[in-house]
């Protein structure tokens, strides 16, 4: 995933912090978020791009050694190809959430074409019958790029939007000596949504620098739980 607006706010949620880290939806509307207001000392790990034969059950092996839960934006016609890889992301007590139908950029589609990503990519994690776990309307744009379109379509159609404030991969391209995982952990604060990748492109190097992370994260005492964990506290 080529990374793009990194913004932040929120739609419809009592639970994000206030503040500069937003982005304007329109007049008193605040749309997306990349901070949640939690009394936890937690942060929210997202992986994008998934499912991934090649990457995710690596991702999952990880997060279970560390005892770690995460929130995984899938993307539809993805997850239609490999739903056991969903199935199981679920089973082992994570969320999967909205990464569109196709993940085309939002910011290229009209509305029309934008509700389509959204609501069919929707349909496709409903389809599966996952229960609690999955969140058709938590979702999260491809690259992170929204045009006016696609924002008068999230800001209206019932959308929560979850945008991030670390990413791994932006770590490991300005710092590919190998200590990117636990730079990354030293930086955060609790509340973040932390944004990573499990498909798409060549993730090897993702998987490398995520034991760091978790670690470092763990040295810290940061709990590592997905959105839905730190909206509830």
């Amino acid at each position: 995933m080529v990374l793009g607006a990194a913004l932040g706010g929120v739609l419809g949620l009592a639970g994000v912090l206030p503040g500069g880290s937003s982005a304007w939806a329109g007049p008193g509307r605040r749309l997306g978020y990349r901070r949640v207001a939690t009394g936890q000392w937690a942060v929210a790990l997202t992986f994008d791009d998934g499912p991934d034969p090649r990457f995710t059950p690596a991702v999952l092996d990880l997060l279970a050694a560390h005892g770690a839960r995460a929130t995984f934006f899938v993307v539809g016609r993805r997850l239609q190809e490999h739903p056991r890889l969903v199935r199981r992301a679920v089973a082992e007590g994570h969320e999967v959430a909205n990464h569109t139908l196709s993940h085309e950029r939002l910011d290229h589609l009209d509305r029309p074409g934008v509700r389509l990503q959204l609501e069919e990519g929707a349909a496709a994690i409903t389809a599966l019958g996952l229960g609690p776990s999955a969140r058709p309307r938590l979702v999260r744009a491809p690259f992170g790029f929204e045009g006016e379109a696609s924002r008068a379509e999230l800001a209206t159609g019932g959308w929560e939007v979850a945008r991030w404030r670390g990413c791994l991969e932006r770590h490991l391209h300005h710092d590919p000596s190998g200590t990117a995982g636990s730079r990354m952990a030293a930086a955060v604060r609790p509340g973040d949504v932390l944004l990573a990748h499990d498909g798409g492109d060549d993730r090897s190097a993702t998987l490398r620098a995520l034991p760091d992370l978790l670690e470092g994260l763990a040295t810290r005492s940061l709990s590592v739980t997905t959105i839905g964990g730190l909206q509830a506290h």
